[in-house]
């Protein structure tokens, strides 16, 4: 089975920091969803246009982090940014800070951590959680918010659809 049975996403802010939020509920066991989950910087196929147009260009994934602790540097056409794992409760929860970011479109904008959280829904339901940390400077807030949220939400939907692909086979 192969269905979305729910999607979701929700935005919070809190002294100049945001949160993004989105879920899917997805037709597979939490092992498989946990053995399926990737970084942006690891997805095999191309991203939608506007996330190409708009986004920096990742080049792949330079070290693995598995362990807490583990830091990744992960290069981007002009430039890079560094995570370290922070929390990992297989198969429900991966956590990471971003430790360093240097890329050429930062514009104001800066990642500070995000996560994978799987709840076991039945041995066959899996519901995955991506959240997105950042702060970001660029005015003005009333227009730039909107288009970040609608940004960060079209890249966690990528990640899940990918997810959801490698978990239903």
């Amino acid at each position: 089975m192969n269905a979305t049975v729910s999607e979701g996403s929700s935005t919070s802010s809190m002294a100049g920091i945001l949160s993004i939020v989105t879920h899917r509920i997805l037709a597979a066991p939490v092992a498989r969803v946990w053995s399926s989950l990737r970084f942006y910087e690891e997805l095999d196929h191309k991203a939608p246009f506007l996330l190409r147009l708009l986004l920096p260009r990742p080049q792949r994934t330079v070290t693995s982090a598995k362990l807490v602790g583990d830091k990744t540097t992960l290069p981007y056409v002009g430039g890079h940014y560094s995570k370290q794992v922070t929390k990992l409760e297989p198969p429900h929860r991966y956590e990471f800070d971003v430790i360093d970011q240097q890329l050429p479109s930062d514009r104001g904008v800066l990642l500070l951590s995000g996560a994978f959280t799987l709840r076991e829904l039945s041995a066959t339901q899996t519901d995955l959680s991506i959240t997105t940390r950042y702060a970001s400077g660029i005015r003005p807030r009333w227009f730039a918010a909107p288009v970040e949220g609608f940004l960060c939400r079209r890249l966690q939907r990528h990640l899940l659809d990918t997810i959801q692909a490698n978990a239903s086979l």
